[in-house]
C-alpha cells in the first residue's frame, strides 16, 4: 500500500514539472532609470530558432510564435539618450497546454527564453541575457472541467507573447512610466512607441 502512494506522489511530482510553470515577474530592473536614460532601444531581435520544431503541446510553428511576439515588439522598445540599443529576444522553449495535458493533470501554457541589451553598433552585451516565463491564460485545473475551459492555441500564444515582452521589458527597466505606458497601450490595441 505504501509503495503504490509512494509511487502515485512519484507519477504526479513529474507531471507537475512536465505540465509547467510560469513562475513570477522580474522584480528587479538590470538598469537603473538614469541607465535606461542612456539608452534609445527601437529595435527588438527575436530569435525562435531554439523552437524550430514550433511548440509542445498543442501544436504551433516557430513562424507563428515569431509574429506573435513581433507584434508586441513595441513592449520592450524606448527612446531614451543617444546610445543605440537592440533588445535581444531568444525563445528557448513553448509549451502550449493540450486537452490530455489538461485532462491528466492540469497545468498552464508556458513560453520560457531569455532577453539582453546589446549596443547596436559594437553587438556587445550592455545587459547579459535574463531568463524570462511567461504564462498562457493562467493554470487549468485537471480533470474534464480544465479540458472544456481551455482557450483555443492561437489565443493562448498571444497571452503568452504579451506577457513575455511585458515581462522582458520590466526585466530590464523596470516598471517605469514609459514600460507602463507601452503595456497599457499594446492592451488597448493603440499606438507604438
Amino acid at each position: 500500500m505504501m509503495k503504490r502512494h509512494t509511487k502515485l506522489l512519484a507519477a504526479l511530482a513529474v507531471g507537475a514539472a512536465l505540465a509547467g510553470c510560469a513562475g513570477s515577474a522580474p522584480d528587479k530592473a538590470a538598469l537603473t532609470a538614469e541607465q535606461t536614460q542612456l539608452y534609445t532601444a527601437q529595435r527588438a531581435d527575436i530569435d525562435v530558432s531554439a523552437v524550430a520544431e514550433g511548440s509542445r503541446g498543442r501544436k504551433v510553428s516557430a513562424e507563428e510564435i515569431k509574429a506573435a511576439l513581433e507584434s508586441r515588439s513595441n513592449l520592450v522598445k524606448w527612446r531614451g539618450g543617444r546610445t543605440e540599443a537592440v533588445v535581444s529576444i531568444k525563445v528557448t522553449s513553448v509549451n502550449i497546454l493540450s486537452a490530455g495535458q489538461s485532462m491528466m493533470l492540469g497545468g498552464e501554457s508556458v513560453m520560457l527564453g531569455t532577453v539582453a541589451l546589446l549596443d547596436a553598433r559594437s553587438g556587445e552585451p550592455i545587459v547579459a541575457p535574463i531568463e524570462i516565463s511567461s504564462g498562457g491564460g493562467g493554470y487549468y485545473a485537471g480533470g474534464i472541467i480544465g479540458v472544456m475551459s481551455l482557450e483555443d492555441k492561437n489565443t493562448e500564444l498571444e497571452q503568452l507573447a504579451q506577457q513575455f515582452m511585458t515581462r522582458a521589458r520590466l526585466a530590464l527597466t523596470g516598471p517605469t512610466t514609459t514600460a507602463q505606458t507601452n503595456i497599457q497601450e499594446a492592451k488597448d490595441g493603440k499606438g507604438k512607441v
